[in-house]
């Protein structure tokens, strides 16, 4: 015999609720389950009985739920591998990407430079009289101060004059 529950008032007699009295079979006493035997009801609490209390409240899981999730939520962004630190990562590899292609530029600029003054003697001559500042005897060298080409503009430059306004005709 198995007593599930035992309830009522403190002082009095208690009922028993949900016995329930069982045969004791060779499946029960060898500990081996038996599958042609319905499954047992689960037993109901009796309408006046008090709901056993829960030991862990609804607020708790959601605050421990609240509490996984910040945790979560802070690791994901400033960890190690977080948001931030891929962003900055990202920012980085963009900048070193640019410099890259600028640098890229730059040399073949300067390799079209070197095969030009190799093939080229007019080039040649051109860095030799620009950069290091050499002549050829009998040539006439002009030196002008710097921003001479802002005072000084061809007439070619220049804007036309706008056009003049039409006279008035007389009524």
């Amino acid at each position: 015999m198995r007593v599930t529950r035992v309830v009522g008032p403190k002082g009095v007699q208690p009922e028993l609720l949900g016995v329930r009295r069982r045969a004791a079979r060779f499946a029960d006493r060898q500990n081996v389950a038996r599958t042609d035997e319905p499954a047992e009801e689960p037993v109901r609490p009796a309408p006046g009985a008090r709901p056993e209390p829960t030991s862990v409240r609804p607020a708790s899981y959601f605050l421990v739920s609240l509490v996984f999730s910040a945790i979560l939520f802070a690791l994901f962004f400033v960890g190690d591998r977080g948001f931030l630190q891929a962003r900055r990562l990202r920012a980085e590899l963009r900048a070193a990407q640019e410099e890259v292609a600028r640098i890229d530029a730059e040399n073949r600029k300067l390799e079209a430079e070197v095969g030009a003054m190799q093939s080229d003697p007019h080039a040649l001559e051109k860095v030799a009289r620009e950069t290091l500042g050499l002549v050829k005897p009998g040539d006439v060298v002009v030196l002008l101060p710097d921003g001479w080409e802002r005072r000084v503009r061809p007439e070619a430059l220049r804007a036309p004059d706008p056009p003049a306004a039409p006279a008035p005709t007389p009524r």
